[in-house]
């Protein structure tokens, strides 16, 4: 499947949604109907969702994004997975077709040589609406209200995410390419085989899973925005109604002999010098230029421009308010006194206090979850009608040429 007529949205689309039905049915996933955990459209299908990007092997992913308060100093890019894929297929071939009795990794200017381009598909499982009104409707009035219901949906969908790539992966492998299934598994493997243990590891930036940042790939390929909370979340108007997914992210990377596509043909974006610019303002909420606020999902502006904030205010630990700007786009006193939290004007949010108060009662109760911030923004969160129907014009307006 390396033509290039096989790289669409509703392509790939398709064979998520047949992978996950077909898990659905696995003792492992064996679900009633009525308590699906993922979220379905009006067919009763997965609302599974993906986006395509593609760029030359020479693209450099993470251009000015390596900030440990960003997606960290040392993410892991193509030549990183590059290498990874390569020392698990090493071959008795150098790289000139040579024979050797050695087991010889193809480097990554092999791959420059042979391939044209890198394939990046972004895929979201959203969770189920209902759940996640369920928990947000019991946790609103109870401090330390939890739900092993919630928690369980969380597990269960990543979960059957990461497999589903996985054998999305198998459909897409092919002889005139190299396909890789960035699951959770893969992540960490390519952190710990491709990336050097100087690199690895928080004190680098924010390296849930290693150094390969799922989030800010989705965002590159358009898939969804970041929040103020640092929450990836994808709104789309379904039948007049701004509704807003939020789930696990993975990505598929295939390594081909095609010619990187940049008409936006089939869906697939070419992500320009323009496209990043827009992007790195998009999520610079210290930016509120009117211009370049109506296109984001989440506003943190005054409520008379849809701006929001559901998230800062049900934080239980304050994680959330010591993150974000005021609505104005300054930092309060407080959280600029803190200088050691910025690097290069960037504000690392605030893990250690998130993470303590999710860790202490997550050790009393393993079962326990906060997640207040993921689930007043899908539930009560404010929709921006005109950015939801704008942004993907704007996208495809800035990845064309």
């Amino acid at each position: 499947m390396s033509d290039s007529s096989n790289f669409n949205v509703e392509k790939i689309s398709g064979l998520f949604k047949d992978r996950v039905v077909e898990l659905q049915e696995e003792p492992e996933f064996q679900w009633k109907r009525e308590s699906i955990k993922y979220a379905v459209d009006d067919n009763g299908d997965p609302s599974v969702k993906v986006a395509i990007g593609n760029v030359p092997l020479d693209y450099d992913l993470w251009k000015g994004l390596r900030n440990p308060a960003v997606v960290g100093i040392y993410p892991a890019g193509l030549k990183e997975i590059w290498e990874y894929h390569a020392h698990r297929r090493r071959t008795r071939v150098d790289d000139y077709g040579r024979q050797t009795i050695f087991q010889i990794p193809r480097s990554f200017k092999y791959a420059q040589e042979t391939f044209k381009r890198a394939v990046i598909i972004s895929v979201m499982l959203p969770f189920s609406h209902k759940v996640i009104k369920n928990y947000q409707q019991a946790v609103s009035d109870e401090r330390d209200r939890s739900s092993h219901i919630f928690r369980r949906m969380y597990e269960d969908v990543n979960l059957m995410v990461n497999k589903a790539i996985g054998r999305v992966g198998i459909d897409l492998a092919s002889v005139k390419g190299v396909v890789l299934a960035m699951n959770d598994d893969n992540v960490t493997k390519v952190s710990e085989e491709a990336v050097s243990l100087t690199h690895q590891g928080d004190s680098h930036g924010p390296s849930k899973g290693g150094n390969y940042p799922q989030k800010s790939l989705a965002v590159l390929t358009g898939l969804g925005q970041f929040g103020i909370s640092r929450i990836v979340f994808r709104d789309e108007v379904v039948d007049g109604v701004v509704k807003r997914f939020v789930g696990p992210l993975r990505s598929i990377l295939v390594f081909d002999e095609e010619e990187p596509i940049r008409d936006g043909s089939g869906g697939v974006i070419y992500p320009t010098e323009e496209w990043r610019r827009f992007l790195l303002r998009l999520y610079d909420f210290t930016d509120v230029d009117p211009k370049v606020n109506k296109y984001r999902f989440c506003s943190y502006v005054p409520l008379n421009d849809g701006g929001c904030g559901k998230c800062i205010d049900c934080c239980p630990s304050g994680a959330q308010a010591n993150s974000a700007p005021m609505s104005d786009g300054r930092y309060s006193e407080p959280v600029s006194n803190q200088a050691h939290r910025f690097y290069d004007g960037k504000l690392q949010f605030d893990y250690a206090r998130c993470c303590e108060t999710r860790g202490q009662m997550a050790n009393l109760l393993p079962e326990w979850s906060c997640a207040r911030c993921v689930s007043n923004c899908a539930v009560e969160g404010n929709r921006r009608r005109y950015a939801v129907e704008n942004f993907n014009e704007k996208m495809y307006k800035l990845t064309t040429k």
